[in-house]
């Protein structure tokens, strides 16, 4: 049967059209079985943020877990692919998504160094969470999510003051605070990124609050009056004559008694308003003793400063020093089986006792050097455990109307023994506290022979890390370390314990890493309960929960 020629053409238009939608339909369902190029075998991918405040002075060392921005302004995120090998992977397709106030998505691809990177500006206040993807498929790696925390900026005027710690430099807090005062400008700020501490916080409390109503507490003998005290405005003196004598090791009492005068300085400048601290280390020592109104430790009884007590509606302990430093215990030559930990069942420390002498000698010798401890400047006598400072400001409750808030270290030291092909695991843990402080005494008035930084009287037992009573608040910073120590207690040589001991010291609550970026920014593993309900979840950084606090004490948010 012959075909006309129209049914010819017909049949010629509808092969092409059949054909076409047969390869649409191929297409999509090889799209669904096969998304993507898969990653190859064993590659990674890190993602990181760029906080925009440390990257003015450490931009090598300023991509870092998360970040604080202010809404409005652009956030930049890097990313970098590697193959088993750590080499570069050129070419590869990056999933990235925005989860949270800010929810955005995008597809990225490395360039020849295999790296990417990706900004955006958040638009609503809140906290953002990044999560990145390698190719795709089954198994693709992941990077670990970056966090940002944006903040609708205020100029809201509340008087804050930051104490450091002992051997710092008021300079570099007064650096972070005002950033494009020429006068601020460290010496040796580029020199020593360890120096740029609570990078975060500072960040976000600038963001929120008027800076020209925060400052940096300077020292009597401050290394900011090395270069003419230009972050000390009056009344802060100085006691330091030569610039070798300006190292922040001072009496604790003298720094209270000054800091009570600049508590007096900022409350005026505001108008009355009450003011804020946030102390960290001996500048805990220095907080605890104004809110007790500056006892003299002469006589126990007169206080000094109790009218400047008044006017601190807020005080924050970050590793705080107020009942001093087990590490000066032991350096006055104190046995360490007089070492108790409250809570922990009679004869848990036996194991401890053949090492416990050789740990704390590692950990000193780590400390010291970075922090040049000794016992012979004000600040180390002051410290040690039951001097006449710590008596005296322990004798006294802080000031009622000041709300305390605590977040101390908590190193929770256990140790595997192997005795040939056996294994003791670890049962029993030893409370370090920070490596500098132990975190073993809550009470506000009590002195123990070794020290510690806890502060919440008649609070009940941690829950999830947290518990409070009346205007107490208390985080422990818990970080559990292990260490496997091969052949027979007590045979453990000096080279073996510094081997053994090295994870231990570089816990990220520890004492002098506490303040890092690693512990202090957005996304750190460190992290805490929220009592704000304003976290948009039940934990959230440390800095996050300090900032948070003050918002909604101001009705912020």
């Amino acid at each position: 049967m012959r075909r006309s020629p129209g049914q010819s053409r017909r049949r010629a238009i509808r092969l092409p059209v059949v054909l076409t939608a047969n390869v649409a339909v191929l297409a999509t369902i090889f799209a669904c079985c096969n998304p993507g190029p898969q990653a190859p075998a064993g590659a990674r991918l890190s993602l990181c943020a760029v906080d925009a405040a440390r990257a003015v002075d450490f931009p090598r060392d300023a991509c870092v877990s998360g970040d604080f921005r202010a809404t409005g302004k652009p956030q930049e995120l890097r990313l970098a692919a590697t193959d088993k090998d750590g080499k570069p992977l050129a070419g590869t397709s990056i999933s990235l998504t925005v989860g949270g106030a800010n929810s955005a998505s995008a597809t990225l691809t490395t360039d020849t160094n295999g790296a990417a990177s990706y900004s955006y500006s958040g638009g609503a206040a809140g906290t953002d969470t990044i999560r990145a993807t390698l190719g795709s498929g089954d198994g693709a790696p992941s990077a670990r999510p970056a966090v940002i925390h944006w903040l609708a900026p205020h100029s809201a005027v509340h008087p804050i003051i930051l104490v450091h710690g002992i051997q710092e430099d008021a300079l570099d807090f007064a650096h972070q605070i005002d950033p494009s005062n020429p006068s601020y400008t460290d010496a040796d700020q580029l020199s020593d990124g360890s120096e740029q501490t609570w990078t975060a916080l500072i960040e976000a409390l600038t963001t929120v609050y008027d800076h020209s109503h925060m400052t940096a507490f300077c020292y009597v003998d401050d290394p900011a009056w090395k270069q003419g005290g230009a972050a000390c405005p009056a009344p802060e003196t100085s006691t330091c004559a030569a610039s070798d004598s300006c190292v922040s090791q001072s009496s604790v009492d003298d720094n209270a008694l000054l800091l009570a005068k600049v508590v007096d300085a900022q409350s005026a400048a505001a108008g009355g308003k009450p003011v804020t601290l946030l102390a960290y280390s001996m500048g805990g020592a220095i907080l605890r003793t104004l809110l007790a109104g500056c006892i003299d430790p002469t006589d126990g009884v007169t206080a000094r400063c109790a009218a400047s007590a008044a006017k601190v509606d807020a005080a924050f302990f970050l590793d705080g020093a107020q009942q001093g430093s087990w590490l000066m215990t032991v350096k006055r030559g104190v046995e360490a089986t007089t070492l108790s930990i409250a809570g922990t069942p009679s004869g848990t420390l036996a194991p401890f006792q053949s090492v416990l002498p050789l740990l704390l000698a590692n950990i000193y010798g780590v400390v010291k050097v970075k922090m040049g401890l000794g016992l012979n400047n004000p600040a180390e006598t002051d410290l040690t455990p039951q001097s006449a400072n710590i008596k005296a400001h322990n004798s006294v409750a802080p000031a009622a109307q000041a709300r305390l808030y605590t977040f101390y270290g908590d190193v929770q030291f256990g140790m595997d023994v192997s005795f040939f092909t056996y294994t003791l695991p670890a049962q029993a843990s030893l409370p370090m506290g920070d490596l500098v402080m132990l975190a073993q005494d809550d009470h506000a008035l009590s002195t123990p022979l070794w020290g510690g930084a806890s502060l919440c009287d008649n609070c009940p037992a941690l829950a999830g890390g947290y518990h409070e009573s009346g205007q107490y608040h208390a985080w422990a910073l818990t970080d559990r370390r292990v260490v496997n120590v091969n052949g027979l207690v007590p045979l453990l040589s000096a080279p073996d314990a510094v081997s053994s001991f090295k994870d231990v010291v570089n816990s990220p609550v520890q004492h002098l890493n506490v303040s890092q970026p690693g512990t202090q920014a957005p996304g750190s593993a460190i992290q805490v309960h929220d009592i704000t309900g304003k976290a948009g979840g039940a934990k959230t950084d440390m800095p996050n929960e300090i900032v948070l606090i003050l918002m909604k004490a101001d009705g912020l948010i």
